[in-house]
């Protein structure tokens, strides 16, 4: 296994087969092995990260060699992988059965994680490449952070007969020069023989030193209204025995050594974006393009919606870049276009007077368009069919947003709102009111500011003042395209890193863990 890695992100590991390959050899099967090219971002350089062993006389091989490196959700990494018939020696040499180009994001969008993509040489299909993606658990140095929550089974009666104990944990590290060195405490829950304490952080350096196989002492105590209390009893155990042997349950003795009760370790480990991700979460888009007047007409070459043949404007890069990373998390690649600030005049869909939200593509019942290439076609169909107008006003589009979070919130569906615009907003405050409505549901909304204008009410509606003090979380981010212009990729990269934490912070306010990730095997898959 060989690994490529940078520092603080999540570690993934991709595993590798191929079924149906054509067949390089006259009187024998092709003896294939894989290349793995890895290009992080448009400005990448490509690098070799894996060459897997060679399947002998194999046209259906599992390759053992794996790869692990990280996932950057917010940066497309482009991977190109080459099947080749080795002769042993130099690939240079090797006949190519085929090659194949994808994403990280797309294997990670993937239902299951599994990705199956179709090779080629020559214009010619010649197999199929099945790549899994696993996320990688490592316990890292001492300053990495483990998320831990424990549970208590039939805790010892500390008061009585008209009582029930009202347990909670200490935790101790083992000290040389201290002996035991208390780190952490739970907070006590009050009558319950059966507790489950609050999930907590902690780093490794304050439960051990370099050592794993040093002691932690975890004290079960019941707690007393006057201050004086109980001992209930205590139990010794390792890191090693908890992450390395997945000893997850342990029986706590008194000071006379009598049963004390169980407790155990209900999760250990905080889940993460990935972990979400393996439980079948999609990410859905929906898009919002402003078609104010001060965008100046689409025929004008000053207008910030002209086109040209071959140079995108900048509401065409923003759409290219930001979909074509969320698309990847989302199984049917369908998005609902809208527009605002403009009178349409579309197929199917005419009014008379400004529209601050109608579907570009002239479907109100059904306003979705398929993948990258089907957003870029109906915005610029629709150019033509659209009067510039005004004033610039959020509130119908986030409404609108807020309604298709609300019919997904019993399902695995987490919805982005991107809103394109080249200005300020005549109803701030309505939209800070919605925006505290979305922070309550699987919402979160980007913003893109196209032209130089004054942007202060976009800043402000992406802040953290006091108009949101009584908000539930962060949903909004601003950038503004000319800050990354000429940077391919780099406004993406602003726009989206805070978005896996988002998604997070909304299930954990929702109580709702990653649903449990189907393990397939890729060797038995036909």
């Amino acid at each position: 296994m060989q690994q490529v890695q940078t520092k603080d992100r999540e570690k993934i590991e991709l595993f590798f087969s191929a079924r149906g390959l054509a067949n390089k050899d006259v009187l024998s099967d092709s003896d294939p092995q894989l290349y793995v090219y890895l290009t992080e971002g448009k400005q990448g350089i490509e690098k070799l990260i894996v060459k897997t062993e060679v399947k002998k006389n194999n046209l259906n091989p599992d390759w053992k060699v794996s790869v692990v490196l990280d996932f950057i959700f917010e940066v497309n990494q482009y991977l190109r992988f080459q099947v080749v018939d080795s002769d042993g020696n130099d690939i240079k040499d090797d006949d190519i059965i085929g090659t194949l180009n994808s994403t990280v994001g797309e294997i990670m969008g993937s239902r299951n994680q599994i990705f199956i993509g179709q090779l080629s040489h020559k214009n010619k299909s010649t197999g199929k490449l099945l790549v899994k993606a696993d996320k990688r658990q490592e316990l890292g140095g001492t300053n990495q952070l483990i998320y831990w929550q424990w549970y208590g089974k039939k805790i010892k009666n500390m008061d009585g007969w008209f009582g029930v104990s009202d347990p909670y944990l200490r935790f101790f590290k083992w000290h040389k020069n201290s002996d035991w060195l208390m780190v952490h405490e739970t907070e006590f829950i009050k009558d319950n023989e059966n507790p489950v304490w609050k999930g907590f952080e902690i780093s490794h350096d304050k439960l051990h030193d370099e050592n794993p196989q040093q002691p932690i002492k975890i004290e079960l105590w019941d707690n007393e209204k006057d201050g004086k209390h109980q001992l209930i009893g205590y139990v010794e155990v390792t890191i090693e025995q908890i992450f390395f042997k997945e000893i997850h349950e342990f029986q706590v003795k008194t000071p006379k050594g009598e049963f004390g009760g169980t407790i155990g370790i209900k999760s250990f480990q905080k889940p993460s974006f990935i972990d979400y991700l393996k439980g079948g979460e999609q990410i859905n888009l929906q898009i919002a393009i402003d078609f104010t007047g001060s965008n100046g007409h689409p025929g004008s070459q000053s207008s910030l919606h002209y086109n040209t043949p071959n140079q995108l404007n900048q509401y065409q890069n923003a759409l290219n870049q930001v979909a074509e990373i969320l698309l990847n998390y989302d199984y049917d690649k369908k998005v609902p276009v809208y527009g605002f600030g403009g009178i349409p005049n579309l197929p199917n869909y005419n009014k008379s007077s400004t529209d601050d939200c109608f579907p570009l593509n002239g479907n109100k019942k059904d306003p979705e368009v398929y993948g990258l290439e089907g957003i870029m076609y109906v915005y610029k169909q629709a150019l033509n069919h659209i009067s510039l107008s005004g004033p610039t006003v959020f509130a119908p589009v986030i409404e609108n947003a807020i309604e298709i979070a609300e019919k997904n919130k019993k399902k695995d569906i987490y919805n982005v709102l991107l809103i394109m615009t080249d200005g300020q907003i005549d109803d701030m405050d309505e939209c800070i009111k919605l925006v505290k409505t979305a922070a309550k549901l699987p919402l979160s909304i980007i913003i893109v500011g196209v032209g130089n204008a004054n942007f202060k009410m976009m800043e402000e509606l992406d802040g953290d003042g006091p108009q949101y003090q009584d908000c539930l979380r962060d949903v909004v981010q601003f950038v503004p395209f000319l800050k990354f212009s000429g940077q391919p990729g780099a406004l993406a990269q602003e726009l989206l890193s805070e978005l896996p934490d988002q998604l997070i912070q909304y299930k954990q306010l929702m109580g709702k863990s990653p649903n449990p990730a189907q393990q397939i095997d890729l060797s038995k898959l036909p």
